[in-house]
C-alpha cells in the first residue's frame, strides 16, 4: 500500500509558478522544493524559465488565457460526481 493511501504522507500536490522568470531566490527555489516533495510543477510563462525541464507541463500561453482555462480544468476535475 502506498504511503499516502495509509495516511502517512499527504496526497500529491500541484503548484502553479505563473508569469515569473523564476530566478529570484529564495522564492523560484520553491519549484525544486515542491518537487522534490513529490508534487507536481506546471509553469506558466512567456518565456522560458530554469525549471521548466523540472515541470509536468509548462505553458507559454497568454496569462489571461491560460489561468482561466486551468482553474476550469481544475474545477472540473475536483467536483463531486453523481451516483
Amino acid at each position: 500500500m502506498a504511503l499516502s493511501k495509509a495516511g502517512l504522507l499527504p496526497p500529491r500536490q500541484l503548484m502553479l509558478a505563473v508569469g515569473s522568470s523564476l530566478q529570484v531566490e529564495p522564492v523560484a527555489s520553491l519549484c525544486a522544493v515542491a518537487v522534490n516533495a513529490g508534487n507536481r510543477l506546471v509553469v506558466v510563462n512567456r518565456d522560458p524559465t530554469p525549471y521548466d525541464d523540472l515541470a509536468v507541463e509548462v505553458i507559454r500561453e497568454p496569462i489571461g488565457t491560460a489561468l482561466p482555462r486551468i482553474c476550469a480544468a481544475l474545477a472540473a476535475f475536483d467536483a463531486p460526481t453523481s451516483p
